[in-house]
């Protein structure tokens, strides 16, 4: 392959130009150096690219079907140019995000198409991990911004900001036996099943929301509310996670113990020794922000 990327331009502009005189006024060429970079061209793809017998060259069949490709490399070109120039000013190459809880996409859905929109080139690998695997993926640095739930026990290396606040509802599918109950006390949701989000570590925090001693442990708020939907148990499930499924088979339980209004604060976290890039900082003042804004 001996084509080079001023050849490519060359044969782009004088196919949308319609001359090799306006190709060339174009890019602030001589003509006769598009005319002869376009005539190399065809020398090094072994094809006739234009028709050149009337008045203006007339892309030839074979130009046709190639003009596409020129320009996509072209574009390649571009976008790998953007990425360097991005990277040089200080844009990290990757932003990990890490969050607690996919309902909560709805409302970092705005805020992503922002960053998408600011950070053209970016690259972004968004996981959902559950309560302790946030706080491991941030410690290790495996991730550079977390989303989680206020935890009982926050590790002292990371650091905290609350975002705003959430509601936790006891939810049941409606063919399940507390479903039918006017008034659930604790001893009543005792006597079923719970059906509990967990995580891959062992701690205390798996068993903060626990009042059942008979329980299964689920990795997702997802495959809870299935579970549920099937009658297999009840469950705690946040507010927005529960009005995002709009479930017409499970209903919220009228419970009566002084417990029952429950309240989880939503965080940013991040490594205070883990530097962020401009995307990264970017991300993390807008949260911010719009905290404060809310």
């Amino acid at each position: 392959m001996k084509y080079s990327l001023d050849q490519l331009s060359a044969f782009k502009a004088a196919a949308e130009c319609g001359s090799f005189s306006a190709a060339a006024r174009r890019m602030g060429k001589a003509q006769s150096l598009v005319s002869t970079a376009i005539a190399n061209l065809e020398i090094d793809l072994g094809v006739s690219l234009f028709h050149r017998a009337g008045r203006y060259p007339q892309l030839s069949a074979e130009g046709k079907r190639l003009l596409p490709e020129a320009i996509a490399i072209l574009q390649r070109c571009e976008q790998l140019s953007g990425i360097a120039h991005s990277l040089n000013a200080g844009q990290e190459a990757k932003l990990r995000l890490a969050v607690d809880d996919s309902a909560q996409m709805p409302w970092l859905g705005d805020l992503l198409e922002q960053l998408a929109t600011k950070f053209p080139q970016l690259e972004v690998e968004l996981l959902f991990p559950i309560m302790d695997d946030l706080y491991k993926l941030l410690q290790s640095g495996r991730v550079d911004l977390g989303i989680s739930y206020e935890a009982a026990e926050q590790p002292k290396e990371l650091a905290f900001h609350w975002l705003k606040q959430c509601e936790v509802q006891f939810v049941v599918s409606r063919q399940h036996p507390l479903a039918v109950a006017h008034n659930v006390s604790l001893a009543m949701l005792q006597s079923h099943r719970q059906l509990m989000v967990t995580g891959r570590q062992s701690g205390a925090e798996k068993e903060r929301f626990r009042y059942s001693p008979s329980v299964w442990w689920v990795e997702g708020d997802w495959a809870v509310l299935e579970l549920v939907r099937r009658g297999l148990g009840w469950a705690c499930l946040p507010k927005h996670f529960a009005d995002v499924t709009q479930e017409q088979d499970i209903i919220q339980l009228p419970i009566q113990f002084s417990e029952s209004q429950l309240q989880l604060g939503i965080q940013l976290v991040w490594h205070p020794g883990h530097q962020l890039g401009l995307a990264g900082q970017w991300f993390k003042t807008a949260l911010i922000q719009g905290a404060i804004a809310g």
